[in-house]
This record gives C-alpha cells, sequence and structure tokens, in this order.
C-alpha cells in the first residue's frame, strides 16, 4: 500500500539534511514538487488505477533524491562517470535502505528504482516488465515537463553552471547543435559545447516525449515562447537560429499533440 502522505513527510525530514535556503537546493525541492504535479497529471490522462496514479506521484517524490547528495558533494548538476545523480539516488534509497523510510511496503521496489535509474538515460533499457516500462515512461515525460518550467522561471545561476543571463546572450549556439534541433533529434550532453547549446539542449526535450499529455501543457503554458524570449540575443546568427528554433518546436508540438 501506498501511502503518499507519509511519504511525503520522510522526504521533508530527508530534506533536513540540507541547506533548503541554498539556490540549487531550493531550485530542486520545487523542481521535485513539481514532477509530483506532473506525474500524477499524466497518469490521470493515461486514466490509470488509483495505485498507480499514487506510484508515479511517489516515483516522482524519490526520482532526483540523488541530486541534493550531488549538490553537497560538487555543486553541480551535471552528471559524468564519477557521479550520475540517478544511480546515486538509487543508491541512497537501495544500498542505504532509506525506501523504507517512504513506503513499508516492498511490492514496488523493483518499479520505483527501475524508474529512477533510466529517468535521465539517453534511452529506456531493455527488458523492463510492462508495469516497470510505463512507470520510466511517466517519469521521463514528468521530469522533462516541470523541467520546462524551470527553464521558463529560475534564476540562470541555478539553472546552468558558472552562467549567467549576460553570459547566455552574447554566447553562440554550435552548428551541429542547431541543425539536430531542426532535424527534431535530441542532443546528447557530450555534444553540447557552448552555453547556448545547453539551452538549446533543454527545449530540445520535446524530442522524447512518450505520451502527448506533457507537450499539451507545454503548448498550454506558453513554455517555448517564455524561454526563447527569456534572452536578448545580442549576437545576430544566435537569434535567427532562436527564431528557427522557436517556429520549429511549436509545430512539432502541435503536429505531435493532433
Amino acid at each position: 500500500m501506498i501511502n503518499f502522505k507519509h511519504a511525503m513527510s520522510a522526504f521533508k525530514k530527508y530534506l533536513k539534511n540540507f541547506d533548503s535556503q541554498y539556490g540549487k537546493i531550493d531550485l530542486k525541492i520545487r523542481h521535485t514538487y513539481g514532477v509530483v504535479k506532473a506525474s500524477e497529471y499524466i497518469a490521470t490522462k493515461l486514466d490509470l488505477s488509483n495505485e498507480d496514479i499514487e506510484l508515479a506521484k511517489l516515483i516522482a517524490l524519490l526520482h532526483d533524491i540523488g541530486r541534493f547528495e550531488q549538490i553537497r558533494q560538487s555543486d553541480s548538476f551535471i552528471d559524468n562517470k564519477d557521479m550520475d545523480h540517478a544511480i546515486l539516488g538509487n543508491d541512497i534509497l537501495v544500498k542505504d535502505n532509506l525506501i523504507r523510510s517512504f513506503i513499508e511496503d516492498t511490492q514496488y521496489d523493483n518499479i520505483i528504482s527501475k524508474a529512477i535509474l533510466n529517468h535521465n538515460r539517453l534511452s529506456i533499457e531493455d527488458g523492463l516488465s510492462e508495469r516497470e516500462l510505463l512507470h520510466a515512461k511517466i517519469i521521463r515525460d514528468a521530469d522533462k515537463t516541470d523541467n520546462f518550467r524551470v527553464k521558463a522561471e529560475e534564476d540562470f545561476e541555478n539553472i546552468i553552471d558558472n552562467s549567467s543571463k549576460d553570459i547566455l546572450e552574447n554566447d553562440i549556439i554550435s552548428e551541429n547543435i542547431f541543425n539536430n534541433f531542426m532535424n527534431s533529434k535530441i542532443i546528447v550532453r557530450e555534444d553540447r559545447k557552448t552555453y547556448m547549446d545547453f539551452w538549446v539542449s533543454y527545449i530540445a526535450f520535446i524530442f522524447d516525449y512518450n505520451y502527448k499529455f506533457g507537450l499539451e501543457y507545454i503548448k498550454e503554458m506558453n513554455y517555448i515562447n517564455i524561454i526563447v524570449d527569456r534572452l536578448d540575443y545580442k549576437n545576430i546568427d544566435t537569434k535567427q537560429k532562436m527564431e528557427k528554433i522557436r517556429k520549429h518546436a511549436l509545430e512539432f508540438i502541435d503536429k505531435r499533440i493532433l
């Protein structure tokens, strides 16, 4: 049985180990709650059982639990071979048995673990059960959906390490990043060379949705236009590319949600 109210209390208790006033920690707390909201929205739209809706919310609550320790250790959101926040989070929950603080019932452990481990991968691993795959898809979509809110609202200094609004406004977009976007391809972290490459890669999340519901929400909230318009691009080439990116993104979403 899933008691989400109990899980939320346990999460707030866990957060006492961290400085909630620090910008990056504060961002991830709000992001977690946003992903819970988005997961409930998607799971409800999929007409799932109440049990699976509650499970989707629980996975969302725990999906980024590794981020808090990652920030404490490295003050960064950038994953690498030495620290991947999904693996770190799963280790904290499973190896340290912290998961029992959030839910006593062990029957959901594998689903929760698989969803967390797959939420930030380039693609979902093979061999998952039908229910594991369902929840992996939900958390990936929900995570991306609230990431659009993050990019639309949060401070630039907390979004991209060592960046600022001024740095982004004077930066350029790599040609291969722009071409990948215009060909509706997701952008892998290794290909990003500039701060604007990072900015464009976030918008490219639209190309990796499993369900249309998150994209419908992005359109409803006007996030594409808000994100593009957050910056006053000083470089003419960047400004022109961003207008083409805006147009392609809006057209892609409209086609996808039909």
